[in-house]
């Protein structure tokens, strides 16, 4: 899976593997990001391109590929690394997004790549791609 975002500040690298923890409190319907393992926690692996920076506004517009794929991973690592997602008022800045104008957030599923090892009956698909563009930008 991929997904099209737009984060506050400018990546420190072109395209990145970002590699840490993430635990789910449950009880306050958030999850948690650690360098290292704690009990409950689970590894989670995110990518990342950067497309664009907004020098003006502090702004880089990313690709992001899960590897793994777990509740809120994008939105909690990303922040967890200082470039929380413009308009995420659970893991980002209300004091960022309100001057932005973000009402909802800037992330968006946005292509699908089939690639099994063995996919059985559904071998047809390896190598396609699926695709949309998103139904909204912000102007960097």
């Amino acid at each position: 899976k991929f997904y099209l975002c737009y984060v506050k500040g400018k990546m420190p690298k072109k395209s990145e593997e970002l590699r840490a923890y993430l635990y789910k409190d449950e009880k306050k319907s958030r999850v948690f990001i650690t360098e290292s393992k704690i009990s409950n926690s689970m590894e989670i692996i995110t990518r990342y391109k950067a497309l664009d920076y907004d020098s003006e506004k502090d702004i880089s517009k990313l690709e992001v590929e899960l590897i793994t794929g777990r509740t809120h991973q994008i939105r909690a690592h990303l922040a967890y690394e200082g470039h929380p997602i413009i308009g995420d008022g659970k893991y980002g800045s209300n004091a960022i997004n309100r001057p932005l104008g973000a009402k909802q957030q800037m992330l968006w599923a946005y292509k699908l790549v089939f690639d099994f090892k063995n996919g059985g009956i559904l071998n047809y698909l390896k190598g396609k791609e699926l695709s949309v563009e998103p139904r909204f930008e912000l102007k960097i």
